[in-house]
């Protein structure tokens, strides 16, 4: 199976929709000029129940957490901010479902 990778410039809307959850991914259009603000585009939605987001909050905490914990990001204000570059450190595996 070809697994696709795409790389994302940020969140746009995020909405929960009768069971299901959608996360806009969008991409930076073009480089803004000086003192102007970016511009993103949609570039895909994911669409998931809401189970699944769910389960995918917990993953991203857990990372989370681990990297604090490793120094490798720290919280000021309420919001991660980087503090180590190009780096992968840690991992959480999504549980595979057994047929």
């Amino acid at each position: 199976m070809k697994i696709t990778e795409t790389f994302v410039d940020g969140l746009g809307n995020v909405a929960v929709q009768a069971a299901l959850a959608r996360i806009e991914l969008t991409q930076l259009t073009a480089l803004p000029a000086e003192g102007k603000k970016p511009d993103f585009q949609v570039s895909e939605r994911l669409v998931m129940s809401i189970e699944t987001f769910l389960k995918m909050h917990q993953s991203f905490s857990e990372v989370i957490q681990q990297m604090e914990a490793k120094g490798l990001i720290r919280k000021a204000d309420g919001q991660a901010i980087e503090t180590a570059k190009n780096k992968t450190v840690v991992s959480k595996s999504m549980p595979s479902k057994k047929k």
